[in-house]
């Protein structure tokens, strides 16, 4: 697998282990009216793909209760994908779905899956990028707040909910969210029916919400949306390059930084998974791995995270996210493990 281009986008799934934030296409969804290049963003997310390669995952989390942390392997799943249109290889393509399972995670339903396109030049550069994403989210800031909100939008039969679509270009970045409640608490497993739900919401635009960033007052140069600046920095990662390295990124009309702000070299690393048709525990050890820890700022209100991912850094595992490690809050963490035969059959396409 090659360093640059293509072919280290798989390191880019991070986008969910940070933000759970998104719907993987196609849609059929009506732009904003009046606005031509929405127009143009739709198109390009709803145009047919060719993936290269599929990875999957399994999650794990940790919980913290008071001095120790307590953690359950196999509460969650996912995937990313990653190719081109296939009628416009300039258009850079990932598809992106990751969650928890209620049934083995203790009731806590957390989950998303986006799609991001990103507009090539002659040069390689981002020219644009667009983004459509959706997640299931929640407001609370520890074990007992969630649990509380589970049993509340049980009680009430609301279950909240968020849908995104943005469009980033040279001089103006345009985002329109529609937050709403649904009657059916869909998982990660439910992407087809909850697709229809946010399709259907974005259609009647009764709710949006617009947001847009002209001028100098984006202060970014840069068009590529989130996974675009995850790929140039795992890309300066496993090059060795000198940190901290600090690139700007505009998300939801907003202006972001990202530092990759340190990376260390990791001998090999054993993770845990559970055979879904047996439900035996295995163990799969990897390699010759780099860790690269990343520091994500939100430059309008000053809010900080941090993440690390274990990239692969020889044969076909080079530029591979092996596994991808995040604390959203001081109470809860998630790792997102590649599964082995993912590895050996994705890697190097």
């Amino acid at each position: 697998m090659q360093i640059a281009g293509r072919a280290i986008r798989p390191a880019l799934l991070t986008i969910l282990a940070i933000a759970f934030s998104a719907v993987a296409g196609p849609w059929d969804v009506a732009p904003p009216d009046g606005n031509p290049a929405m127009t143009e963003a739709l198109h390009w997310l709803s145009s047919p793909s060719r993936f290269d390669a599929q990875y999957n995952f399994e999650m794990t989390v940790q919980i913290r209760l008071l001095f120790f942390w307590t953690g359950k392997d196999d509460v969650g799943a996912g995937y990313i994908k990653v190719g081109q249109a296939a009628d416009d290889p300039s258009l850079e393509v990932i598809h992106l779905l990751f969650g928890s399972d209620p049934s083995k995670a203790h009731g806590i339903n957390r989950w998303g899956a986006g799609t991001e396109v990103v507009k090539r030049g002659t040069a390689g550069a981002a020219e644009s990028s667009a983004f459509m994403g959706f997640m299931k989210s929640y407001n609370n800031d520890s074990v007992g707040a969630m649990r509380q909100e589970l049993s509340k939008e049980k009680t009430a039969g609301q279950h909240r909910f968020e849908a995104i679509i943005s469009r980033a270009d040279p001089g103006r970045a345009v985002s329109t969210t529609v937050p709403f409640y649904s009657d059916r608490d869909f998982d990660y497993r439910d992407l087809a029916a909850a697709q229809k739900v946010v399709e259907d919401r974005l259609k009647d635009g009764q709710e949006r919400k617009f947001h847009v960033l002209e001028g100098p007052s984006m202060g970014c140069h840069r068009q590529a949306g989130f996974l675009s600046t995850v790929q140039e920095l795992a890309s300066d990662a496993l090059e060795g390059q000198h940190t901290p390295i600090e690139l700007c990124y505009l998300y939801n009309s907003r202006r972001y930084t990202m530092t990759l702000e340190s990376t260390r070299p990791v001998p090999e690393k054993t993770v845990h998974f559970t055979l879904s048709d047996s439900k035996r525990k295995i163990e799969h050890t990897y390699h010759n791995l780099q860790g690269a820890r990343f520091l994500v700022v939100n430059q309008t209100t000053g809010g900080k995270t941090d993440f690390e991912i274990l990239l692969g850094t020889t044969g076909d595992l080079r530029g591979a996210p092996v596994q991808i490690n995040y604390q959203p809050n001081w109470w809860f963490q998630i790792v997102l493990n590649l599964q082995p035969s993912t590895a050996a059959s994705a890697g190097g396409r």
